[in-house]
């Protein structure tokens, strides 16, 4: 059955070019430390949705971006922009990975694995691994099951799957083709400038703080302090995997 996922999606986003900007302010500060340096890389965006990180991307001065996303929706929002995306399928995924094989320098798949369904993502995520060049990079984002409001983040999207721990997301990534991994916490939140005015936004901030602080005890008496000093608290997580296995013979 068909369904319009871009009912959803439009609760949190909308269309226009001021919510677009807001979009690429926020993909600038969490994408640039984990995209490719050089600005002529080719880089597909695996789910892109509206083209928020492929906005993001040009912004940045990458000009070989383009994305594919199986709503129809989305993809025309995309078109509005101006990307280069086309549609997809859901089950046509893997073929159409399959079709570009070691094409790109980087591939993005963002806020996308926890929509798969959980026997067939190990074999997208082999995909995604195929289609990267053999020093290229998979850069993913996900929902941690971490958080203190895990529960609410997975199962507030009727369509996904799974959310994920640092050490599911380092298992899904080394067993479909990956080796060299770092997972890291995605901070969407971030301290206003001036911390110490008693202003609103402020407020939100000290907030956060006191109620992640309280979130990190919990950890360290539930895992003991070793472990639960280490653990991610963010709302998502997000992950730079590099060197195929396949590639490397390791």
């Amino acid at each position: 059955m068909k369904i319009d996922y871009t009912r959803y999606y439009l609760k949190w986003h909308q269309n226009t070019p001021e919510h677009r900007q807001r979009m690429v302010e926020m993909y600038r500060r969490l994408l640039s430390p984990f995209v490719p340096e050089h600005r002529d890389a080719r880089i597909l965006d695996v789910g892109c949705g509206m083209g928020f990180a492929l906005s993001t991307l040009q912004s940045l001065g990458f000009s070989k971006v383009q994305g594919f996303d199986c709503d129809e929706g989305q993809i025309r929002a995309c078109e509005q922009a101006g990307l280069n995306t086309c549609v997809v399928p859901n089950h046509e995924t893997i073929q159409h990975l399959q079709s570009l094989t070691g094409q790109f320098d980087c591939i993005l798949s963002l806020d996308v694995l926890e929509h798969i369904p959980r026997d067939i993502v190990l074999n997208v995520v082999s995909a995604v691994s195929a289609a990267l060049k053999p020093t290229g990079r998979f850069v993913c984002s996900v929902p941690n099951a971490n958080s203190a409001i895990g529960e609410r983040w997975r199962y507030n999207d009727w369509t996904h799957h799974n959310s994920f721990s640092e050490h599911s997301l380092d298992f899904l990534l080394f067993n479909g083709g990956f080796n060299k991994i770092e997972i890291h916490p995605e901070e969407f939140l971030e301290r206003p400038k001036r911390a110490w005015l008693p202003l609103g936004g402020v407020r939100h901030w000290w907030l956060f703080k006191c109620l992640r602080a309280w979130r990190r005890l919990e950890m360290m008496a539930e895992l003991g302090p070793a472990q639960g000093r280490s653990v991610p608290l963010s709302l998502n997580l997000i992950a730079m995997a590099e060197h195929p296995v396949a590639r490397t013979g390791k």
